[in-house]
């Protein structure tokens, strides 16, 4: 999260493109809306994680749905603090001078949980889509240990990329220029740090952005032809168990009509030759129903990132290029309102997820309705296990 840094980090700001006086005002208007999301996506988060663990994490799709809960957790939180501490300052609050340097210690935070959650997804997006492009050869390649293994290692190579940067920064107190009697807090920038800075926000918070993006938009596209491709099976299964049903409706009233016991017991052995078929048919059916639940439900997780992270493209592209769009530059404002509202963008995307999961997720909306007594959300025929009533 971009925060107002040039004047923590003391540096000389030109003539903005975006006044000061309008800079504030805006601000303050997209923390507000930062916080109108970000607030409830801690509690639906929270809620997510209690239901997912609940649930049991016996596969892979669970894992990485329970880690991306997680991560959105912590960023939410996060966010929440960065936020209310801009909100504070701008509204004047009793002793807020320190206010933009907790704002901006908590949005220094705040990018590690973020970049997990968009690997976390990124994850989610490649697997579900090798696993509808080609089902056999991945069909056991995801399973829940590997997953967890794969997201470990994610996390610990963007701890190692995002440590550094945090090294880099220091809180110090020094004399109070209005009050000499008192001191104020700012942040220092150790210029040693600095490549590893500038290798951070290249690599991960641009170039990795970038590449996630496109990732996760070649996978959002092969699910869905991947379950386009499962609806016409799943309808030529159904259309094929309704044929032999009718068939066999058909015969048993031949049987009656003509009284023939010798056609009946012709029509029972034939009950018996084709009652493994029927079961077969059922079976082929729930596994379809049930692989579709979960490819819809990974398909609109990511297909809800990928919109919410389209207008970050272009925004770290012209970052890259443009260097008057950087901390202490002359459109440095207008680039903490441009992240501002990212930041938004973020927020609904986390708060989004646990309406995704109440909808897609038979055992999410079962365990949910059970937690919470509602039984509007318990769905008998579905629930199995400790979800049953």
């Amino acid at each position: 999260m971009e925060m107002n840094d040039s004047s923590i980090l003391k540096i000389p700001l030109r003539r903005q493109i975006v006044a000061d006086e309008l800079f504030a005002y805006v601000n303050a208007l997209s923390c507000f809306t930062i916080l109108i999301f970000s607030i409830p996506s801690i509690f639906f988060n929270a809620i997510n994680i209690a239901i997912f663990f609940k649930i049991g994490v016996s596969d892979s799709i669970t894992v990485c749905f329970l880690y991306l809960a997680l991560c959105d957790f912590c960023s939410m939180i996060l966010t929440t603090l960065s936020a209310s501490f801009q909100v504070l300052y701008v509204l004047g609050a009793t002793s807020s001078k320190n206010f933009p340097i907790y704002s901006f210690n908590a949005a220094l935070f705040y990018g590690l949980p973020l970049s997990l959650a968009a690997a976390t997804t990124t994850y989610i997006a490649v697997q579900r889509g090798l696993c509808v492009a080609w089902p056999f050869l991945t069909r056991h390649a995801f399973t829940r240990n590997r997953s967890l293994i794969v997201l470990i290692v994610i996390s610990i190579i963007l701890f190692v990329c995002w440590l550094p940067r945090a090294a880099a920064y220091r809180n110090v107190y020094m004399p109070d220029p209005a009050m000499n009697s008192s001191q104020i807090l700012i942040v220092q920038f150790l210029g040693t740090w600095s490549p590893a800075d500038s290798f951070y926000l290249i690599s991960v918070r641009i170039a990795l952005v970038f590449v996630q993006y496109m990732v996760m938009s070649v996978c959002a596209v092969a699910i869905a032809v991947g379950m386009r491709s499962s609806m016409k099976l799943k309808s030529a299964t159904t259309t094929s168990f309704d044929n032999r049903s009718n068939s066999q409706n058909s015969e048993n009233a031949a049987v009656k009509e003509n009284g023939s016991v010798s056609m009946e017991v012709k029509n029972v052995n034939t009950d018996l030759k084709s009652a493994p078929k029927r079961g077969s048919d059922k079976k082929i059916q729930q596994k379809v129903t049930k692989e579709m639940q979960v490819i819809k439900q990974a398909f609109v997780v990511v297909l809800v990132y990928v919109i919410c992270t389209t207008p970050t493209i272009p925004t770290v592209i012209y970052r890259l290029v443009e260097p008057k769009f950087q901390v202490g530059a002359d459109y440095s404002n207008l680039m903490y309102v441009v992240f501002g509202l990212l930041n938004a963008t973020e927020a609904v995307n986390a708060f989004i997820n646990f309406f995704i999961y109440l909808n897609f997720n038979s055992k999410f909306r079962n365990c949910f309705g059970t937690v919470f007594n509602l039984r509007y959300f318990i769905n008998s025929e579905t629930a199995t296990g400790v979800f049953k009533k």
